[in-house]
């Protein structure tokens, strides 16, 4: 039982944690950069490639943590404004739109991911797929939490 209820802390809390530690590694990276360029006159080499690749994986895997707490930019003040039943078919409405499209962005992501399997980025050559696996489980935990919030509001009909 414990293990479970510690198991299911970690997959909840992945995305928190794991985007604040690259959010730390991002800006101390440019920061870096910015120090070695200015004072040193010797850039680093591929801090940009690295930059970019963190800016991402930030994004990506933020994006389902901010879902999951209603982090989103929301219109609040006009939806409150409308009728109780009118306010959840809507709240019904944008987590199905939400849900589909992710999902379409899921696959796409994963195509484009297997679509580029030889491909190297320009200056690291890091392997293509490396960068575009955050944008694949981004969008897949979106579409998840997405999902369990949907389901969580047609479960409780009033």
């Amino acid at each position: 039982m414990f293990w479970s209820m510690e198991m299911r802390f970690i997959v909840r809390e992945f995305d928190r944690y794991a985007s604040t530690i690259i959010l730390g590694v991002l800006i101390t990276l440019v920061a870096l950069q910015v120090v070695m360029r200015v004072v040193f006159l010797s850039p680093l080499i591929g801090a940009e490639e690295l930059a970019r690749y963190f800016l991402i994986c930030v994004v990506f895997i933020g994006a389902p943590f901010a879902a999951r707490t209603g982090g989103h930019i929301r219109m609040e003040e006009l939806i409150q404004i409308l009728p109780e039943k009118i306010r959840r078919l809507i709240y019904i409405f944008i987590h199905l739109s939400a849900v589909f499209v992710f999902a379409i962005v899921t696959v796409g992501s994963v195509i484009t991911l297997m679509n580029n399997l030889r491909n190297r980025t320009a200056t690291l050559s890091i392997p293509f797929p490396i960068f575009i696996f955050p944008t694949v489980l981004g969008f897949l935990l979106l579409t998840y939490e997405y999902s369990r919030i949907l389901f969580r509001l047609l479960r409780n009909r009033e």
